[in-house]
């Protein structure tokens, strides 16, 4: 691992806790304005609203500019929305109507910052050393945001209203500094990679419509990548169908307190901090279509034995499992979708992935509450795993025939071609 890794891991380890303290701190802040729930649930609405909104053209441009200077303009701009918006709330306080244009804006932020981040790291390391670096980047994100952020958040919240926007203001300040201070990686489009688009999906229009439309047929010409998308796709769905109901769950399935809600957070963030750090291990042993597959049969066998029991230490126990798989299952997918697209195509194809694959979130977060409104508490956990396991056992013979053509550096199994 280089400098230049070393200052987008410390970048991108703050820029989570930023977005860590805001996530908790904007429902809090909704709450001082109204107590409307339909309100402060809008807040969320606009936060999530610009992935599928504007989410395949904020790859069209980490595709087109140095990822980066899109970085750094990124960070800075949330740094000043964040300040402007403390100032505010410090002052004369403000109103919903504010906190859901500033929770648009910053989400509106992600959909460029998120695709570059991801697209840069095969620009800074070596293809061997893509499963170190993106477990050591998730390992990070997820402790910083989920663990470390959201107490942060709260503790600020109750000293001061403002604290946790300024706090996630100066993170993301701190973090833009780090971005400057790397190497300038040059527009991907520049390479040859343009005429190399042409011959493998075909001549398409010029601009970000068309910059658009040759990820998505680059993306579904692809037997392995669009497998996986379709196999992250479910395992979003089922992982909002749990977090959906998980709160009632603890609270009336196993009789925890708010308290215990948190720890069961926290159990499943540090077990999601785990499974990232042992991604590149388990790669090797299991190889793609191993650790993929039996990630998301042992995700969805935790979700499953979940909704079995009403068992606390079995409970505890299958969220731990939970959330190893996951962790893991993303480190491996993330760096197989790295080595296999060409690189001028990277940030188009990761927008258009992570958008099919985040409209099931709110999808499957709606299906729950239904179903355990009719069927009780248990019901969505076992029909999330039921789903998840019939998932990954469907998508096996696919991703294992697929992985055969595909050799990397050193001999790693992989796919370079569809």
């Amino acid at each position: 691992m280089n400098r230049s890794f070393w200052l987008l891991w410390s970048a991108s380890t703050l820029s989570a806790l930023g977005d860590g303290i805001r996530y908790v701190a904007f429902p809090l802040i909704a709450t001082t304005f109204s107590s409307d729930p339909r309100a402060v649930s809008l807040v969320f609405v606009a936060g999530y609203l610009p992935w599928p909104l504007f989410g395949l053209l904020g790859g069209a441009v980490s595709d087109w500019y140095d990822r980066r200077s899109l970085m750094l303009l990124v960070d800075l701009g949330r740094a000043v929305v964040m300040g402007a918006f403390a100032i505010a709330v410090a002052g004369v306080g403000g109103a919903i109507a504010v906190l859901m244009t500033v929770s648009f804006l910053i989400g509106t932020a992600e959909t460029v910052f998120d695709s570059s981040a991801s697209a840069i790291v095969p620009q800074l390391v070596a293809p061997k050393d893509l499963e170190r670096a993106n477990s050591w980047l998730f390992s990070a994100q997820a402790a910083a945001s989920t663990l470390v952020g959201a107490v942060v958040g709260a503790v600020l919240f109750a000293v001061w209203r403002a604290g946790p926007l300024v706090t996630a203001a100066a993170c993301f300040l701190v973090a833009a500094v780090l971005v400057a201070a790397l190497a300038p990686v040059g527009r991907p489009a520049d390479s040859a990679g343009a005429a190399d688009a042409a011959d493998t999906v075909g001549a398409v229009r010029p601009g970000l419509a068309g910059d658009v439309l040759t990820g998505l047929r680059w993306l579904g010409r692809h037997r392995l990548l669009r497998t996986v998308c379709a196999l992250v796709t479910v395992l979003n769905g089922v992982t909002a169908v749990a977090e959906a109901v998980l709160v009632l769950y603890a609270g009336k399935v196993l009789n925890l307190g708010d308290l215990g809600y948190g720890v069961l957070l926290s159990v499943l963030a540090l077990s999601t901090v785990a499974g990232s750090g042992v991604a590149p291990k388990v790669r090797k042993l299991t190889g793609y279509p191993g650790a993929l597959v039996g990630g998301a049969v042992l995700m969805g066998g935790a979700v499953l034995l979940a909704g079995l029991t009403s068992n606390l230490p079995a409970a505890i126990t299958a969220l731990t499992l939970a959330g190893l798989a996951n962790g893991m299952w993303n480190v491996v997918a993330v760096s197989l979708r790295q080595r296999i697209v060409p690189e001028h195509l990277l940030g188009r194809v990761t927008s258009i992935y992570r958008t099919i694959a985040l409209t099931a979130m709110p999808v499957g977060a709606g299906l729950s509450g239904v179903v355990a409104e009719h069927y009780g508490l248990h019901a969505p956990f076992v029909v999330g795993g039921l789903l998840l396991v019939a998932a990954g056992l469907a998508s096996a013979p696919e991703i294992v025939s697929a992985s055969r053509q595909l050799v990397f550096e050193g001999g790693d199994q992989a796919a370079r071609t569809s």
